[in-house]
C-alpha cells in the first residue's frame, strides 16, 4: 500500500515539474529567467529518509527512467544523477531526520547540486550554451528559491507518506 502511495505521489510531483516547464522562461526587464521546480527530487530524497532507502532508491531508477525517457536528450543521465543522491543523502545525512532546518538545508543543498550536475553534463556534451554566471543568476537561483518555497509541501507529504501502512489489510 505505502509504495503505491509513494508512486502515485511520486506521478503527481513529476507532473506538477513537467508543468511549471511550460511556464519557463519567464521574461523580466527582456532577460529569461528559468524556474526549474524539483519537487521530485526533493519527495524522493526525504522518502529515503523517513522511508526506506531501497524503496527510494527503486523509485529513483522508476522516475529516472521516465524522466529520462520524457526529456528524450541522453538517456542516463537523471536516473543516474537521482540514484547517485540518493544514495549520498542516506549514507551521510541520515542523522538528521528530527531536525526539520537542518533537513530542508541538506534537501534544498542537494537539489542544487543536482541542478548543478544536470547542467554540467549537458554543458560538456554541447547541448547547453548557457554561460556559468547566466546559469547561476537566471536559472540557479530562482529554482533554489521556488524550491524552498516548495519544499514545506513536500515534506508535509513524504511525512503523510511514511506513516501509511505497509499493506491493506490489518491485524486481526
Amino acid at each position: 500500500m505505502r509504495a503505491l502511495v509513494i508512486f502515485i505521489c511520486g506521478l503527481i510531483f513529476m507532473y506538477i515539474d513537467f508543468l511549471f516547464s511550460e511556464f519557463s522562461p519567464l521574461f523580466i526587464n527582456e532577460l529569461s529567467i528559468y524556474i526549474v521546480p524539483r519537487m521530485l527530487f526533493m519527495y524522493i530524497l526525504l522518502i529515503s529518509i523517513y522511508v526506506s532507502p531501497q524503496i527510494s532508491a527503486f523509485f529513483a531508477v522508476l522516475f529516472g527512467l521516465m524522466i529520462d525517457v520524457y526529456v528524450g536528450l541522453i538517456y542516463g543521465v537523471h536516473t543516474f544523477g537521482i540514484v547517485m543522491f540518493v544514495i549520498f543523502m542516506h549514507t551521510a545525512f541520515r542523522v538528521f531526520y528530527k531536525d526539520f532546518v537542518a533537513m530542508a538545508f541538506v534537501v534544498l543543498l542537494l537539489t542544487f547540486l543536482y541542478d548543478a550536475y544536470i547542467y554540467l553534463v549537458y554543458t560538456i556534451l554541447g547541448l547547453v550554451d548557457m554561460p556559468l554566471f547566466d546559469y547561476f543568476a537566471l536559472r540557479s537561483v530562482p529554482s533554489l528559491l521556488i524550491n524552498a518555497l516548495l519544499y514545506m509541501v513536500i515534506f508535509i507529504v513524504s511525512l503523510k507518506t511514511s506513516k501509511v501502512r505497509k499493506n491493506i489489510l490489518g491485524k486481526y
